[in-house]
Formats: structure tokens, sequence, C-alpha cells
């Protein structure tokens, strides 16, 4: 899904719009300055009406000159326009941004039926700068974690999980074998610069995924 049509917030001359592109994953910031676009516009001209023409007499100065200046034409300003995107900004921003890691406790392989707890050390909050046009602008983003625990199971929270005894993210295998965890994080919040502020329109996603083992459960034999 790409970003969503938002509005620019305005104060004085200056403008400023930040979105999340979910297309190419990256933050798309906006910055207008000066003042709108304005059409030249010109007064029309005085039109000279016909009268009766008098004697020229050479020892008497000539009639007085009684046209009207023709006034300027009024010069259009454009904005100062500056589209930060593609590279510009999105590597500056995933550069910082932190991509936590799968953590699972017993570290080691699962057992059938056990159940695992699942964490991630990537924070709940990320806060950054950009300058544009020398504005200052404030990001600020907090994470949603969608896991798929590869057997069917999902979970989406805003916790990052907490090791034992809390184990606030658990699943438990019915099946042994290999299993592919993919852990997806999409980063949303808003920004402000100055008085300025409006939530991001979209998200910056990211993925990462572990490999785990789970073996069979222990067999008790009985007679």
């Amino acid at each position: 899904m790409g970003s969503n049509a938002s509005v620019a917030q305005c104060e004085g001359n200056t403008c400023i719009d930040v979105s999340a592109d979910q297309d190419n994953n990256q933050v798309v910031i906006t910055v207008q300055k000066g003042k709108s676009r304005s059409s030249s516009t010109r007064a029309p001209q005085p039109v000279a009406t016909p009268g009766l023409k008098k004697p020229w007499i050479p020892w008497l100065p000539g009639p007085a000159s009684t046209a009207k200046p023709r006034p300027r034409p009024t010069i259009t300003v454009r904005p100062r326009v500056k589209t930060i995107s593609g590279s510009q900004i999105s590597d500056q921003v995933k550069s910082l941004l932190p991509k936590g890691g799968i953590i699972t406790q017993p570290l080691g392989d699962a057992l059938v039926q056990q159940p695992i707890n699942f964490m991630t050390n990537t924070p709940q909050i990320f806060t950054t700068v950009i300058i544009v046009l020398g504005v200052p602008i404030t990001i600020h983003l907090t994470p949603i974690f969608e896991w798929d625990f590869g057997d069917g199971n999902k979970s989406t929270t805003k916790l990052p999980g907490a090791p034992y005894p809390l184990a606030l993210i658990k699943n438990t295998y019915k099946t042994s074998g290999e299993k592919n965890v993919l852990l997806t994080t999409r980063w949303s919040g808003f920004w402000r610069a100055g008085a300025l502020g409006a939530p991001i329109n979209g998200s910056i996603t990211q993925k990462v995924q572990k490999r785990i083992m789970v073996r069979p459960g222990a067999i008790t034999y009985r007679p």
C-alpha cells in the first residue's frame, strides 16, 4: 500500500509535509518557503481622448504632459520548494533507525509442546532530526511488531517482549522440524518543526528472520 494523501502544515511562509512512502520504504519530506505564486498583472493603458487643437505660440511654454506613467508589472515570486526523498533521506533515516534481532529462550533448540519465549532488542522509540532548507525537523517513530512463528501462528504487539519469567511473547510448536520465524517491524509516528507538527502518513518496514530447530520431546516408555 502506498503513502496516503496528506495536508502540509504551514507557519508564515514555510510549509512542511512529511510522509512515509511504503512502496519505496522511505520517508519523504517536502519543505516550501516563500509566498504562494502570484500572477503578473497589468493596469489598463490610458486612452487619449480627442480635444480641440490649441494654436502654438512660440514664446509660451508648451502644454504640460498629462500622460500617466505606465505601472510596472507585478513580479511573480516562486516559492523555494525542496523535496528530500530517495537516497537523500532514506539512507540517512535507515542508517540511524535501529534494527534489532530475534532472541529466543531457551537459546538452543526448542522442544515440541514446550513454550518458547520470543523477544527482540529493537527499542520502543526512535527520534532523529533532519535539516531541510535550514529548518530542523524532528521525527519521532515508534514500532509495531508482527511475529510469524513459522507454524501458522502469528502475533502483533507494541511490546518487544521480555525475558523469563515475564515471557510476554510465547509460542508452542506441535510438530518438530526447522521453523522460519519472521519479525516485521513497522515504524510510524509524527514530525515536529517549531510550532508545526502532524502525524506521518504511512510507515517504514523492517524485516528480520531466524531459523530455529524444534526437536521431538522426550518419550516416556510405558509397558
